[in-house]
C-alpha cells in the first residue's frame, strides 16, 4: 500500500498495487480489478471509495483509493477496553454499510474487525464514524459457487457453508455475528486449529456471550446467537443488524428533557 498525492488536487490518496509475483495469476487479478467494478455500482459513505483501476508501465496493476485517517477495528480491539456504546456504534454503521453491499447484490465474504475502520474523525453525533474495506474476496450473489479448493475467507470468521465453497448475503451475517462476539466478549466465538474451527463453525454450537461477559444485553446476546445460527435461513439480513444494533445504541442514550 502506498500514500500518493494527486497531481492537480494535491489529494491523498493511497494505492493498492499487487504483488508482481501474482501477476500471471489471472484469478488475483480479477479479484483485485473487481474491486474498483463493485465501488462503481456501491455507492454508500460506509463503503470505501476505489476511485481508480489501471495497470502500471510493467503490467502491474493497481487501484487509487480514498485515504482513510484511523485504524482498524481490529487494531482498536487489540489496544484494550473499548466503551459498550462505542463498539455498539461502530457495530451498527459497519452492519448498515454491509446493507448497502447486499442490496447491490454482493456478499463481502471476509467480513471481520480487520476490514472495519474506524476513522479518526468522528460524526457530528460524537459517534466513531466507519468504512467497511477490502473487497477482495466479494463476490455477486449470481457469480456460481466455488470449488472446494477455490474457498475464500478468513477460518476464524466463516459461515457453515462458506467452508464448502457455497458463500452467500447470509454467510456475511454469520461472519458479522462472529465479529460482534468478539467485539462483546473480546475472544472469537472458536479458536484452534483449522479442522477444529471447521468442525465448530460447522457443527459446534457456541458458548452464550454472557458466558464471558455477565452484564451483556440480552438485546446483544439474542442478535450474536440469532446471527450464528447454523441455518442460513434462520439469520436476520444485514439491515435487519442495523436496526437492532441502532435501536440498542438509542435506547441507551439519555433524552434531553422539552420545556
Amino acid at each position: 500500500m502506498y500514500l500518493a498525492e494527486h497531481d492537480l488536487t494535491g489529494e491523498l490518496v493511497a494505492i493498492k498495487m499487487l504483488d508482481p509475483f501474482f501477476c500471471d495469476n489471472a484469478e488475483i487479478v480479477r479479484r483485485l480489478l473487481a474491486e474498483r467494478a463493485i465501488s462503481e455500482r456501491v455507492h454508500d459513505d460506509g463503503l470505501l471509495d476505489v476511485r481508480s483501476a489501471g495497470r502500471t508501465s510493467a503490467g502491474v496493476p493497481y487501484l487509487v483509493m480514498e485515504y482513510l485517517e484511523g485504524e482498524t477495528l481490529q487494531s482498536l480491539l487489540d489496544g484494550g477496553t473499548v466503551a459498550c456504546d462505542t463498539l455498539v456504534a461502530i457495530a451498527a454503521q459497519a452492519a448498515a454499510a454491509l446493507g448497502a453491499l447486499h442490496a447491490a447484490g454482493f456478499a463481502h465474504c471476509d467480513i471481520k474487525p480487520a476490514n472495519v475502520f474506524v476513522l479518526s474523525r468522528p460524526g457530528r453525533d460524537g459517534q466513531p464514524r466507519v468504512k467497511l474495506i477490502d473487497f477482495g474476496a466479494a463476490r455477486s450473489v449470481d457469480e456460481p459457487a466455488a470449488s472446494d479448493c477455490a474457498i475464500a475467507g478468513t477460518p476464524t470468521y466463516m459461515a457453515p457453508e462458506q467452508w464448502r465453497g457455497q458463500p452467500g448475503l447470509a454467510s456475511d451475517v454469520y461472519s458479522f455475528g462472529c465479529m460482534l462476539y468478539e467485539m462483546s466478549t473480546g475472544r472469537p466465538v472458536f479458536s484452534g486449529s483449522l479442522p477444529y474451527l471447521m468442525a465448530s463453525h460447522r457443527h459446534r454450537r457456541p458458548a452464550s456471550p454472557c458466558t464471558h461477559r455477565p452484564d451483556l444485553s440480552s438485546s446483544i446476546e439474542q442478535l450474536i446467537l440469532r446471527a450464528l445460527a447454523k441455518d442460513p435461513a434462520q439469520r436476520p439480513s444485514a439491515g435487519e443488524l442495523a436496526i437492532e444494533l441502532n435501536r440498542v445504541l438509542y435506547a441507551a442514550r439519555p433524552v434531553a428533557a422539552v420545556v
